[in-house]
C-alpha cells in the first residue's frame, strides 16, 4: 500500500510539474494532437506523437474503467506504473484514467440503480397484488411487516405497491358509483379526469356506467313491451312508437305478440265456460266483426266434453237424499261450471221432493185402509161377543 500511494504521490507530483494539459488532449477528442507536436521535442512526426498518445491514454482509460466499476481508485497501480514514462507521457496516461475511471464508475452505478429499480419493481408489483386481494377480502393490513429474505429496495416498493392498491381501490368504488350516476343520466359516457389517469379507476367508471346504461334499456324494453302486450291484446293493428327503435322495437313487437296470444287464449277460455251456459253455441256480438277471435271462441266451446258428464253428476247429488252439494275440484274456479251444476242439483232436489211426497201420500192411504179395516174387524168381534152372551143368558 505504502509503494502504491509513492507511486500515485510521483503520478501526481509529475502531473504538476508538466506543462498544463492541451486542449486537444480530451477523452472526446484524442485525435486533436496537432498542438503537442510543436512543443513536443522527442517525437519526430505528428503521426508518431497521435500513436503514442492514443496507446497511453487507451492504456490508462482500461485501467480506470475496472478501477472506477471497482469503485476503488487507483487499484490497478504498482510500484512500477509510470517509471517507464516521461512526464508528458504520464499526463496522457493520467488522462485515460482519469475519463476511465468516471465511465467505470458511472457504469457501476447504473447497474445499481437499475438492480434496486428493479428489486423495488417486483416488491411493488406484488404488494400491490396482495393489497388487491386483501381489500376485496376486506382483510386490509393496517401494518405491513418486511419479508426478511427479501432487500430492503424489495420491502420498501412492496409497502408502496399495498398502499398504492388500496388508494387506487378506495377511489375505483366512487369511480364506479360516479360511472353508474351519469350512466342514469346520460347517454354518452365523459371520464372525469380524477379517473381518467389510472386504468383501474377508469375500468371502474366505465363498468358503472355500463351497468346504469343496462338498466336503463331494460326498464325501456319492459315498458315498451307492456305497451306492445296491451295492444296486442285489444287486437289492436299493429304500431310501433317512433321512438322505439333497435332492441325496443324488438320489445314491443315480442309484446304485441304475447298479447295477441294471451287474448286468444283467454276468448277460447271464455268458449269453453260458455259450453255449460249454452247448449247450443251462440258467437257474442262483441266477436261478430272478429272471425279471428270468433274462431278461437268457437273452438273453445266445442272443446269442452265435460258438460253432459258434470250435469248428469250434479242432478243425482241433488236427487239423493242428505247428499250435499259436491262440486269436482277441477270445476270449483270456473264460475260458468259452479252456477250449472248448482242449477242441476236444485233440479235434482226439487226431483227428490216430489218423489218422496208421492211416496209418503201413496203410504198415507194404505195406513188409513188398514186403520179402517182393523176397527172394523175389532167392532165386529165385540158384537159378536155380545150376542154369545146374550143367547147364553
Amino acid at each position: 500500500m505504502k509503494k502504491k500511494l509513492a507511486v500515485i504521490s510521483t503520478a501526481c507530483l509529475l502531473i504538476l510539474a508538466s506543462d498544463p494539459i492541451p486542449s486537444y488532449a480530451t477523452p472526446d477528442s484524442p485525435d486533436s494532437s496537432s498542438d503537442v507536436l510543436d512543443q513536443s521535442t522527442d517525437v519526430d512526426t505528428t503521426e508518431d506523437v497521435k500513436a503514442i498518445f492514443d496507446s497511453l491514454y487507451q492504456e490508462g482509460y482500461s485501467l480506470g474503467e475496472e478501477d472506477g466499476y471497482a469503485q476503488k481508485k487507483f487499484e490497478q497501480f504498482d510500484q512500477t506504473t509510470g517509471l517507464d514514462k516521461s512526464s508528458e507521457e504520464f499526463t496522457w496516461f493520467m488522462m485515460g484514467y482519469t475519463v476511465g475511471y468516471k465511465k467505470g464508475q458511472q457504469q457501476k452505478e447504473e447497474e445499481l440503480k437499475t438492480e434496486q429499480e428493479n428489486e423495488m419493481a417486483g416488491g411493488e408489483e406484488e404488494g400491490y397484488q396482495q393489497g388487491v386481494l386483501d381489500y376485496k377480502h376486506a382483510t386490509i393490513q393496517s401494518e405491513i411487516n418486511p419479508f426478511p429474505s427479501k432487500s430492503s429496495d424489495w420491502n420498501k416498493g412492496y409497502v408502496q405497491g399495498y398502499k398504492k392498491a388500496i388508494s387506487l381501490m378506495d377511489l375505483s368504488v366512487k369511480a364506479k358509483k360516479a360511472g353508474y350516476d351519469q350512466g342514469l343520466e346520460n347517454d354518452s359516457m365523459s371520464v372525469p379526469s380524477m379517473y381518467d389517469d389510472e386504468d383501474v379507476t377508469r375500468q371502474a367508471f366505465t363498468e358503472g356506467f355500463e351497468t346504469a346504461q343496462a338498466e336503463v334499456l331494460d326498464q325501456q324494453k319492459k315498458q315498451f313491451e307492456k305497451q306492445g302486450y296491451v295492444q296486442g291484446y285489444h287486437d289492436l293493428s299493429l304500431e310501433v312508437p317512433a321512438e322505439a327503435e333497435g332492441e325496443l322495437q324488438t320489445a314491443f313487437e315480442q309484446g304485441y305478440e304475447k298479447g295477441q296470444k294471451q287474448k286468444q287464449k283467454d276468448v277460447k277460455a271464455d268458449g269453453y265456460d260458455s259450453a255449460f251456459t249454452y247448449q247450443t253455441y251462440r258467437a257474442p256480438k262483441s266477436l261478430q266483426d272478429k272471425p279471428e277471435l270468433e274462431k278461437w271462441y268457437k273452438a273453445g266451446f266445442y272443446s269442452n266434453k265435460d258438460v253432459k258428464s258434470l250435469q248428469q253428476k250434479a242432478y243425482k247429488d241433488g236427487w239423493k237424499l242428505g247428499k250435499e252439494m259436491s262440486i269436482p275440484k277441477k270445476y270449483t274456479q270456473n264460475k260458468a261450471a259452479v252456477a250449472m251444476y248448482k242449477k242441476y242439483f236444485e233440479q235434482g232436489q226439487k226431483k227428490q221432493d216430489k218423489t218422496v211426497s208421492h211416496i209418503l201420500l201413496g203410504s198415507g192411504i194404505v195406513l188409513t185402509l188398514i186403520a179402517l179395516i182393523t176397527l172394523w174387524r175389532l167392532r165386529r168381534r165385540s158384537r159378536r161377543k155380545d150376542e154369545e152372551t146374550t143367547l147364553d143368558s
